[in-house]
């Protein structure tokens, strides 16, 4: 197993001055060299362009090399590079990555400084700093772009990663991405906190911007925004999240750009409103409840699944997994979904803990891949996890090869989710992805995956591009090309943004989106509304999706593919797996010949995310000298769970009620003990469960045919008397239970507005149960809904 010591840091002062933090590691003390980070985000439309300023201090008697895993947002295109070092700019050079690493080692066996920026995976980057020289700074300054998705309500999100959360590292996997995440160190007080600031300009007036994460003062004048964090050094232990609220956020775009080389690209992008009836489906619930899951991510999730259980349709499929090291089922297959079933899997939900030991979701994945089809019901898988496992590629590998005949949607959960692993699940699955951090309204992503999950896929989706009213249609010799080749998913209120590379001159002026659906025929027209400057921002973004393709959705490392990747990667600048950005500063020289001492590698620490394995923010996880975090799930948990199946189990093994017992080193686990430095443990439960809201409730009462049961304590929510509610159902002539739906329906109508994307499947199976209802034939039910009064 991997390990990684946990660092701990104290202040340096020189005469009484402080200058920065000391890192201690091995017994070995060294200032931190990273000394700040300011992050400025320019957001326009629907594009967000991120620049990221790291600033690197040597406060050592010799040269230094800093390396900094860090975070960057799933799907970014990472264009620039540079380091402003002595008063000069040395700019970066994309290379292919082996040239790229062999011009940075040169550099420093030649007393050069060199700066060396790659991918360790598309949401993990690492910076190389070398030989920056005794007392003096450099500042790093890396830009990347991305599109902007819509969450609930058509609200716009922006998410900045600030910290990787320690990753679970299977047994087997011995990758070089695995040993790089095994050798990060954390700690809990970051020294160099991030300033943040954002300027933002929309094509619509702005309503509203807020953030579920971070205190932000926001200065709002019509279309346009800017932003800064309230304190001044931002702690970097999870995601900064803010929401835009804008007048028209659904307004199809067709955004043209032409580059300085004369070539153009186009950005397409919907979110489209679909009403469609829904399929019959197979519902399976794939939890995480592994050790990191602990404390607030695992209520996020149990939440999340009550949610789902209530609102499922009548006629339906389902089953619950959780997995750790282990995976245990609530049934051996799927059932129906009756009253005996969804109060079992109510009684199943109260009970889960983060006690499975390490994230082991490759062996659950691939034993509900394999399971026998429900027939005449299509396949629904829902991932709710964390994400923080190494091995994403050989998992994405997986969902890919049984995507024909599964659908994946993943709900990233906690404050520092893995989106490489999140996104990519349900991009190569055909689903949508989430992400909710504890501060963000979870219901309603839950029930947006739910309703795009009942919503039938779409065939022979196709783009016809027209050009002064005729159709472009030359793909001949790659002179249009469309990224990404396989066109995505369309579903109802979600992001479909497809990118066109063209190699000559052509101004495209509508685009259609046409497809195939089981009530006909569908149809999109998109206009141009924007034409870019030659800033280059879309090509990029096109180059980028490209590039994603081939390395991590087609999953191949051939030959063929290695090249096109570098090609496109030197072509446009980028960052990939097979690029990386090299720059050599040759004037320092002359500074380092004077150094007497040889140079030292210091990897900066990270702070550990927030709430991680359910430590509280001013606590501190601490477990003896050898453990892996899996080991520490409560013994008495851990030998109380049913029906498990082994991870490394073939998946014709037949489950059995075993106890666990305690994971060994040898199964695999999180790459560190991560012990404490004289702080004490502070875990929080991951049983206790926080105060459900009233909706929340109400909706739980609720029967899986949709009624509402004649209680006192589902009264007393409703504000009403169980026995003045029997006397006016026999005064009206409707049947009791009938009574108790309407009354439901109108307090929840009436009580929650905001939040009908909630409760929206809720309400629409007891209405559905009301019409069904023999006495209920000649009433009219619409009616009632909204005039019944006690």
């Amino acid at each position: 197993m991997q390990i990684m010591a946990m660092a701990t840091t104290k202040r340096v002062q020189v005469d009484g001055v402080p200058l920065g933090l000391l890192a201690t590691k091995n017994e070995n003390e060294y200032p931190v060299p990273l000394t700040g980070v300011k992050v400025h985000v320019k957001i326009v439309d629907v594009l967000a362009e991120v620049e990221v300023v790291q600033t690197y201090k040597n406060l050592e008697m010799q040269p230094i090399e800093a390396i900094y895993k860090f975070p960057v947002d799933e799907g970014s295109a990472v264009y620039y590079f540079s380091a402003s070092f002595e008063n000069r700019e040395i700019l970066g050079i994309v290379k292919e990555i082996e040239e790229a690493k062999k011009n940075y080692e040169e550099a420093l066996e030649s007393k050069q400084s060199a700066f060396l920026l790659e991918e360790k995976l598309p949401d993990v980057f690492k910076a190389k700093i070398g030989n920056i020289p005794p007392n003096s700074a450099v500042d790093i300054t890396i830009k990347y772009a991305f599109e902007l998705p819509v969450a609930e309500n058509g609200l716009i999100r922006f998410s900045l990663p600030t910290t990787i959360a320690p990753r679970y590292i299977p047994r087997q996997d011995t990758s070089d991405i695995a040993a790089d995440l095994a050798s990060i160190q954390y700690r809990l007080d970051a020294g160099y906190g991030l300033l943040f600031t954002a300027d933002i300009t929309m094509m619509s007036k702005i309503i509203e911007i807020r953030s579920p994460s971070h205190n932000l003062h926001t200065n709002l004048e019509g279309k346009k925004a800017n932003i800064n964090a309230i304190e001044e050094k931002v702690k970097m232990n999870e995601d900064l999240v803010f929401l835009i609220q804008v007048e028209d956020s659904h307004k199809p775009r067709l955004i043209t750009e032409k580059s300085e080389d004369g070539t153009y690209a186009a950005m397409i992008t919907l979110v489209p409103s679909i009403d469609v009836k829904t399929q019959k489906t197979e519902l399976v619930f794939l939890i995480d409840r592994s050790g990191s899951m602990q404390g607030e991510s695992i209520s996020q999730a149990k939440e999340a699944l009550l949610i789902f259980l209530q609102s499922l349709p009548l006629d339906c499929y389902f089953n619950i997994i959780g997995f750790g090291s282990t995976y245990t089922s609530l049934f051996p297959k799927s059932v129906q979904y009756t009253e005996d079933s969804l109060r079992a899997a109510k009684e199943h939900v109260k009970g889960l803990g983060a006690n499975l030991g390490g994230t082991e979701i490759y062996a659950p994945l691939d034993f509900v891949f394999k399971l026998p089809a429900v027939e005449g019901y299509l396949r629904q898988i829902f991932v709710l996890t964390d994400g923080e496992v190494s091995n994403t590629e050989r998992v994405l590998s997986l969902v890919r090869s049984f995507s024909s005949k599964n659908r994946v949607f993943a709900l990233g959960l906690g404050r520092s989710a893995s989106h490489h692993l999140v996104g990519g699940i349900a991009r190569l699955g055909g689903g949508t992805a989430a992400f909710a951090t504890v501060s963000e309204e979870l219901r309603k992503k839950v029930m947006n995956q739910l309703k795009n999950a009942l919503q039938p896929s779409f065939t022979d989706i196709s783009i016809i591009l027209q050009s002064d009213g005729k159709e472009v249609n030359d793909n001949t010799n790659q002179k249009i090309r469309q990224c990404p080749s396989k066109i995505p998913p369309i579903f109802d209120g979600t992001r479909f943004v497809v990118y066109i590379l063209m190699n000559e001159e052509c101004l495209l002026s509508t685009a259609s989106i046409t497809c195939s659906s089981p009530d006909g025929p569908l149809k999109f027209d998109v206009e141009v509304s924007q034409s870019l400057s030659p800033s280059g921002i879309i090509h990029r973004l096109a180059a980028k999706k490209l590039i994603q393709e081939l390395t991590y959705e087609n999953l191949g490392d051939g030959e063929e593919t290695k090249k096109e990747v570098v090609a496109l990667g030197i072509k446009y600048g980028l960052v990939s797996k097979f690029t990386a950005f090299v720059a050599v500063d040759r004037q320092s020289r002359t500074v380092l010949d004077n150094c007497w001492a040889a140079l030292k590698t210091r990897e900066v620490p990270l702070d550990l995310a927030r709430g991680w394995h359910g430590r509280s923010s001013g606590g501190m996880v601490s477990f003896a000298a050898g453990n892996t975090f899996a080991d520490c799930a409560p013994r008495a948990a851990m030998n109380s769970m049913p029906m498990m199946l082994p991870c490394s189990a073939p998946r014709t093994a037949r489950m059995e009620k075993r106890s666990t017992g305690i994971q060994s080193e040898e199964d695999g686990g999180y790459p560190s003990s991560l012990r404490s430095f004289g702080a004490t443990t502070e875990v929080e439960s991951d049983m206790i469960q926080s105060q459900e809201s009233t909706l929340v409730e109400i909706v739980g009462f609720q029967n899986f045919n949709g009624a509402f049961p004649l209680e006192d304590k589902l009264c007393a929510l409703l504000g009403v008397d169980l026995k003045t509610v029997r006397s006016e159902a026999q005064r009206l002539d409707l049947p009791e239970e009938c009574m108790m739906a309407l009354l439901v329906i109108k307090y929840i109508e009436e009580h929650f507005p905001s939040e009908k994307d909630t409760w929206d499947l809720v309400v629409m199976k007891t209405k559905n149960f009301l019409e069904s209802e023999p006495k209920m034939k000649s009433k009219d039910v619409a009616f009632l809904c909204k005039n019944i009064i006690i």
